[in-house]
């Protein structure tokens, strides 16, 4: 064997020596990152606040939605409204819609006025997950037209009792505060639709 030869063979395993260390130091990083992770994720999906707030979420989520279901009628579809109305609410706001339902639905259809809700901002301000009761505040703005005539906002704020009930629904709902009529239709985008509660 020649002396070139040799030392060529001593350079490329050298070379392949190296590569090899640093293949194996590699592979020895990428096992300990993934284990990290591994360990990481494990920790979040176990963590009770994640489920807490997964929850929250839910919450706020429908609190809003009975918002704009509780706050938006129409005289032309009073009963549709109205349906809306229970399928939002339990306990005692539901006994209350469903005792005073024709005497909305006369006064609704007689004051020929349709409203348009769209919540504006809300914050779960109570939440007791083993209760199943929370307590949200949401700010809305409601349009109201009577008769085809011009559009008349109001901003509030709404405080709701909510109960897990299946899904949260509306307990009970109060006023925060003093209204504040905005001249014209409220300022907003193209309102979300009312939709359905969940089934009960």
């Amino acid at each position: 064997m020649t002396s070139v030869a040799a030392a060529a063979r001593f350079v490329l395993g050298a070379a392949q020596r190296r590569l090899t260390a640093v293949l194996a130091a590699l592979a020895a990083l990428a096992v300990g990152i993934a284990g990290w992770f591994g360990v990481s994720w494990y920790r979040a999906a176990h963590d009770g606040s994640l489920a807490s707030g997964i929850v929250r979420d839910a919450v706020l989520q429908d609190a809003e939605q009975a918002t704009i279901n509780l706050n938006t009628l129409d005289y032309r579809r009073v009963q549709d409204g109205l349906t809306l109305w229970e399928q939002s609410a339990t306990g005692s706001l539901l006994d209350e819609v469903r005792a005073n339902r024709a005497t909305y639905a006369q006064v609704i259809t007689d004051s020929k006025t349709a409203t348009t809700a769209r919540t504006l901002d809300g914050a779960v301000a109570e939440l007791d997950e083993h209760a199943g009761t929370a307590r949200v505040l949401v700010g809305v703005d409601v349009t109201a037209v009577r008769d085809g005539g011009q559009p008349s906002c109001i901003r509030r704020r709404i405080q709701l009792e909510m109960r897990r009930s299946g899904a949260w629904k509306a307990e009970k709902l109060a006023p925060v505060g003093a209204a504040n009529p905005v001249p014209g239709a409220c300022p907003s985008v193209q309102p979300p639709l009312p939709k359905p509660g969940p089934p009960r």
